[in-house]
């Protein structure tokens, strides 16, 4: 049977309560979601110890509930209409994975202001037109449900390449690579350019996607920290000059989770240390579209074309933050040599990219206009709420608490005194209804000052101001009890 009954009995409580009561709590967390096959009358009773009239009595109250719902002849099932409800709750450690986990597990909850996810908002994605696209391709049937290339559909190869012209990277379709989402971009990058034990460099703090799959691959972070304008390149340069990192993972267009834009003269100091020193750039532009208020600073790919610099750099990115993150398709531009050892590791270890359906139908969204009009649509509001979310910082923190000013993406950095304990303040923000993420996450080794990550693309401006009003109760109560 695959679902097994533990029950704390209590004699004052009906025994046929205690089992719905259980059935309950687990529809609740989301461990037993709609559609899952509970266990037969006969087989619970048997199972608990009890008659088939106690669980009869039991399902019914369920089924009255609207939690479940029998099917003659197939069984008792979870009913679609059950939702979790219950407040999830952040591990007890600060690991890349866990909290990843977390994060994963906050996406499904009914949090009432989540203000942890870097996410777009899913009622704002354009499904209609987007639907439109992937009706159109009925007639091509048994083309998209096979395997497809392994550099990705041409289709979508050519539509990539006129977004990457928009930001300045004149790309040959022929030297574009599909990936199923940004992180196996990463995943590649990792493995063709560096062994297990060797270094690589990345800013401080940085991406929480990077440091798991450093983590897996066994691979040694540097950090580099940053400054209001980007990495601070006196810093990574004592690194090149003590290390041979293989290469730097950095985040110039709205990094995540600071959200600051690298100025340009960092950016052409950086592409000089790589020509220098020899290690691969390897830059993350997946929030390079999400501009609200100037024109984003040229990728660093595009601006080593323009200068005829000799720096060796990978251009990744996705659609996940600018489109819809159920696609699953991210991409990479990168030298012929280097890109030829992606598509080979690709080959073995995956086959193929994302499913061709989607990637024609993506291609062709992004071809008629679609993604222009999408993002002309959704970058006034998601700057609305940016702008909602620092006049909350401003009216209701004390005194003492910074933050980055976002210019685009999604993230907002708050530095705050190290009032709390480990992990203690998100607990506490969880308890009351507010989602946000320990930016010590984002950190290969903490410093003394506290950090958190708050983000406006998926929450409303409402639930904006209310979360961080109530985060600022929090802090504010902290810092009169250590007054006292």
């Amino acid at each position: 049977m695959g679902v097994r009954v533990k029950l704390r009995y209590d004699k004052h409580i009906a025994l046929y309560r205690h089992i719905a009561e259980e059935f309950r709590t687990r529809i609740a967390k989301g461990e037993l979601p709609p559609g899952t096959r509970l266990p037969t009358v006969r087989a619970l009773a048997r199972e608990v110890g009890t008659t088939r009239l106690t669980i009869h009595n039991a399902y019914r109250e369920l089924q009255a509930d609207g939690l479940i719902e029998s099917v003659v002849g197939r069984g008792t099932f979870v009913s679609p209409q059950a939702q979790p409800t219950a407040q999830p709750s952040f591990s007890e450690r600060l690991e890349p994975d866990s909290v990843l986990s977390d994060l994963h597990r906050l996406q499904q909850a009914k949090v009432l202001h989540n203000l942890a996810l870097a996410t777009a908002d899913p009622t704002l994605f354009p499904y209609l037109s987007f639907w439109a696209c992937l009706e159109s391709l009925k007639p091509l049937a048994r083309e998209v449900f096979g395997y497809g290339s392994v550099m990705g559909e041409p289709e979508l190869r050519v539509a990539l390449g006129e977004l990457l012209e928009q930001r300045g990277i004149g790309a040959d379709p022929s030297e574009v690579l599909v990936t199923v989402g940004g992180l196996q971009g990463l995943a590649l990058v990792c493995r063709a350019l560096a062994e297990p034990g060797e270094e690589v460099l990345l800013e401080e703090p940085t991406y929480l996607g990077l440091l798991g799959i450093l983590k897996q691959f066994r691979l040694k972070p540097l950090p580099v920290p940053l400054d209001p304008e980007g990495p601070r390149l006196e810093v990574l340069e004592a690194l090149l000059k003590r290390h041979r990192p293989r290469f730097y993972y950095t985040i110039p267009s709205y990094h995540n989770p600071t959200g600051l834009r690298f100025g340009e003269s960092k950016l052409q100091r950086m592409l000089e240390l790589s020509q220098t020193y020899g290690f691969t750039l390897v830059e993350d532009d997946t929030l390079g579209f999400l501009s609200y208020e100037k024109t984003p600073p040229i990728p660093l790919y595009a601006l080593a074309q323009r200068t005829g610099l000799k720096a060796q750099v990978v251009h990744l990115a996705s659609l996940s933050k600018v489109l819809m993150p159920g696609l699953r398709i991210g991409y990479l531009v990168a030298p012929p040599p280097l890109l030829e050892r992606f598509t080979s590791l690709h080959n073995v270890s995956d086959i193929t990219g994302p499913p061709p359906l989607l990637q024609r139908a993506t291609a062709q969204f992004i071809r008629q206009g679609g993604l222009k009009q999408h993002l002309k649509q959704v970058l006034p509001i998601y700057q609305k709420r940016r702008d909602v979310l620092l006049q909350a910082l401003s009216r209701y923190m004390p005194p003492g608490v910074h933050w980055s000013r976002p210019e685009g993406g999604f993230s907002c950095w708050v530095n705050l005194p190290r009032l709390f304990s480990n992990l203690e303040l998100h607990h506490q923000a969880l308890a009351q209804g507010v989602a946000i993420t320990p930016g010590e996450a984002f950190l290969v080794q903490a410093d003394e000052t506290m950090h958190v990550r708050l983000c406006f693309g998926a929450q409303a401006a409402e639930g904006l101001e209310e979360g961080v009003k109530e985060l600022a109760k929090l802090i504010r109560a902290r810092v009169t009890h250590t007054q006292t």
